[in-house]
């Protein structure tokens, strides 16, 4: 009897916890297939598709995951784009996990036994996931790479952000080739397809792309929207402030982030809401209306969630 393994990204997906995914599975089945495992990876999700990732899945024709909401015992997990239970699916501990690739921080996960678990420090898991393709010297169809061209560069914030490496640059031009596109454009064009701020809901708008983080002995959310439009998400100032007082309030969190990030002027604009003082200490800020612009500030995991974990 053939064997699924899920393989899946973290809560709140954005584009690379779904392209990894998707394109994990890929290599993993084309493992399968060239070794003789009755084994199928399926790619799945558990949130809504970023816009950008609907987009392109569209256009190169890439099938959606499946939406799921827990898993359990007897299930077999791949986890992509992240290694803490807190972030994972829910039923996480009663399944078996048999393989992780990420390039978080590594943060508590455990197994019963010894799996393969490629953690780098690089900008992007989709970038790992296309170094694991030509380490094995296997082809990457076009719309798996495409997959993974976009989550490099919305990951990367089109290889700005401080977490980019040689690394990253080295797989987005290998991908940009067998596609034939220049990243710049492509990535900008995702990008781009993040727009309607001014009119979508406000759980979304501070929501799609969020993370809790352990913070001592609590638990704080850190959230980030990207954008070529960054007045239209700062015209929604109330909103915002009022959502993440109701989430500080209904999840107990010691403070709610929302890092609102000009990709064009690469800075972050910090809007704080719960227990500002902290925040104010951990990066040495004046937490205010109209929030704090942090130049040069792309990067969710390097310049934010670290400090805050560090602190």
């Amino acid at each position: 009897m053939t064997e699924t393994i899920y393989v899946v990204g973290h809560k709140n997906p954005d584009n690379d916890a779904i392209s990894a995914a998707i394109g994990f599975a890929a290599f993993k089945n084309a493992i399968c297939a060239r070794d003789g495992i009755d084994a199928v990876y399926k790619p799945v999700r558990l949130g809504p598709l970023p816009v950008e990732t609907a987009f392109n899945l569209e256009r190169y024709g890439v099938e959606e995951p499946e939406l799921i909401e827990r898993v359990g015992e007897g299930d077999k997990v791949a986890l992509v784009d992240h290694n803490e239970v807190r972030q994972s699916v829910d039923g996480i501990e009663d399944a078996e996990i048999v393989e992780i690739v990420d390039h978080h921080r590594i943060g508590g996960m455990v197994t019963a036994a010894p799996i393969p678990f490629t953690n780098r420090p690089t900008g992007s898991t989709a970038g790992i996931v296309t170094s694991l393709f030509r380490a094995e010297d296997l082809p990457i169809p076009q719309p798996i790479a495409a997959c993974l061209l976009s989550a490099c560069l919305t990951d990367t914030v089109i290889l700005k952000s401080p977490t980019t490496t040689p690394f990253d640059h080295n797989q987005v031009a290998y991908l940009s080739t067998l596609l034939s596109v220049d990243p710049v454009e492509f990535g900008m064009e995702l990008f781009r397809k993040r727009g309607g701020e001014s009119e979508m809901d406000i759980d979304k708008l501070v929501g799609a792309d969020s993370k809790e983080f352990a913070y001592r002995d609590k638990v704080v959310y850190i959230a980030q929207r990207e954008t070529v439009d960054l007045k239209a998400v700062l015209d929604r100032e109330d909103e915002i402030r009022e959502y993440m007082k109701g989430l500080c309030e209904s999840k107990g969190y010691e403070f709610a982030i929302l890092m609102a990030t000009d990709i064009l002027a690469e800075g972050t604009q910090l809007l704080v809401e719960g227990n500002t003082a902290a925040v104010d200490a951990i990066f040495d800020i004046t937490c205010q209306p109209g929030g704090v612009w942090m130049p040069g500030v792309l990067s969710r995991k390097k310049q934010i969630a670290a400090a805050v974990l560090g602190a």
